[in-house]
């Protein structure tokens, strides 16, 4: 990896080692494509030969010769096992929202998580000051507990909401991460945990 690499052929380097680490598999070509906006496949081709050339991506043919559609591994990538967990609708990082469970489609996550763990889309921006922004996928283990400083899936009134969990002398809170939002004090008859948040998934 002598050879010194040019700003776009770092940028693309940089997307396909994004796009194995979040969902376990390279992008194709034509992926490549659409997310920089080229108006050739083959000007893909060009990066992705010379990103070989240079020792930063392997070089993905099959035993017949022919390139593989996803075998753009960056040089030393070794996939993780991985698992599919389904996507439950929405979640509110702002007001509380409804809490109908709608499924909508799956997310690749790392075998590790737990068997029992689920995605959920984020609507707001109630837990922007600690980087959850609309449109991220959130992914929860299911639980029932949860300690002081746990960002949670709650249900709260019948609808459920995403927020920092804090438990003390003066009550339950739920505790949104922006500024300009203030805790919501949790009357405990009207509350129950879903889930504890351990990771999240963003498309760039």
């Amino acid at each position: 990896m002598g050879e010194l690499l040019t700003s776009s052929q770092t940028d693309i380097l940089n997307f396909i080692k994004d796009t194995c680490a979040t969902r376990g598999t390279p992008p194709t070509f034509r992926e490549i494509q659409e997310h920089f906006g080229f108006k050739a496949v083959g000007t893909v081709q060009g990066y992705i030969k010379a990103l070989i050339r240079k020792g930063h991506i392997e070089d993905p043919k099959s035993e017949k010769g022919k390139r593989k559609s996803r075998g753009l591994f960056p040089t030393g990538f070794r996939p993780q096992a991985t698992r599919r967990i389904p996507i439950y609708g929405e979640i509110a990082a702002g007001s509380t929202r409804d809490a109908a469970q709608i499924e909508l489609g799956s997310l690749i996550v790392s075998d590790e998580a737990s068997a029992e763990s689920f995605a959920l889309r984020v609507v707001g921006d109630s837990m922007i000051d600690v980087g959850i922004l609309e449109g991220d996928h959130l992914i929860v283990k299911k639980t029932a507990s949860a300690r002081t400083g746990d960002i949670v899936v709650a249900l709260l009134n019948g609808e459920t909401t995403v927020k920092r969990y804090r438990s003390g002398a003066s009550g339950i809170f739920l505790v949104p991460e922006n500024k300009k939002m203030k805790p919501i004090k949790v009357v405990e008859k009207n509350f129950s945990i879903q889930g504890k948040v351990v990771g999240l998934q963003r498309k760039f």
